[in-house]
């Protein structure tokens, strides 16, 4: 009898040592998951986060949210000067000029790239042959606390394929590729706003193949005035090379 209830004990102790391996395994890997999502997030808004939650500060003095945001403010005077005509120019310096304008005015810097150049037909995948520019470019403006206002703009002939069911779809995707372009080079995203507007306000006739290419682009308004901005955060963990 004795042999019979130590044979059946057997399969419950091996059972038991199983259970507690997966519950090990378990915890290791939730704990390099949390310590791998700690080593992503920038360590001075984890902080700032952290002070949010608990509403301490490290003398134990209550901080309101308020407070924690005046505290991940960049000072004007900390930034990089505007953006200069000569410092986009070296940035796009080995872009054809004819599919690259740039126009100073009192109140902002006008670039206008023409979409043939920089984006694949019919796609708002960025060509490689004019990628490094255009992240050279981004990384230029970076830093800077100048607000980005970029459109999309397509000619007049429809398109309509299950990723864009129009040239709204179109000429908006190709302003938020640039945009992305420069975010991921460290342009604050609070400083940057796009738009899409299809083949309104064409700068030339649509009859003409000629006057269609130039009616296909993408222009970016840098605002001349610095503004405040949040800490400069790391660049994402994705490579936008992969990406449309």
């Amino acid at each position: 009898m004795s042999k019979r209830k130590r044979h059946e004990e057997c399969p419950e102790e091996g059972g038991a040592w199983e259970i507690a391996l997966a519950d090990l395994m378990t915890t290791l890997m939730v704990f390099f998951l949390v310590m791998w999502l700690t080593s992503i997030v920038d360590p001075s808004k984890r902080k700032a986060f952290v002070d949010a939650l608990i509403g301490e500060g490290a003398g134990g003095e209550n901080i309101s949210a308020e407070e924690t945001n005046m505290q991940s403010v960049t000072p004007i005077e900390s930034l990089k000067p505007p953006i200069s005509t000569q410092e986009i120019e070296e940035a796009m310096s080995k872009v054809d000029p004819k599919d690259i304008d740039v126009e100073d005015t009192p109140e902002y810097t006008k670039i206008t790239l023409r979409s043939d150049s920089f984006f694949e037909s019919g796609r708002a995948t960025i060509n490689d042959k004019t990628r490094e520019q255009l992240e050279k470019l981004g990384e230029t403006l970076a830093g800077r606390g100048q607000k980005l206002s970029i459109t999309g703009y397509t000619d007049s002939i429809p398109i309509e394929n299950l990723q864009f069911p129009s040239n709204w779809e179109l000429s908006a995707a190709r302003a938020a590729t640039v945009a992305r372009t420069f975010i991921y080079m460290g342009v604050d995203p609070a400083l940057i706003t796009i738009e899409g507007k299809a083949d309104n306000d064409p700068v030339a006739p649509n009859s003409t193949p000629y006057g269609r290419s130039l009616n296909r682009r993408v222009i970016i308004l840098v605002n001349k005035q610095a503004e405040k901005q949040d800490t400069p955060t790391n660049k994402p963990a994705f490579d936008l090379r992969n990406r449309q």
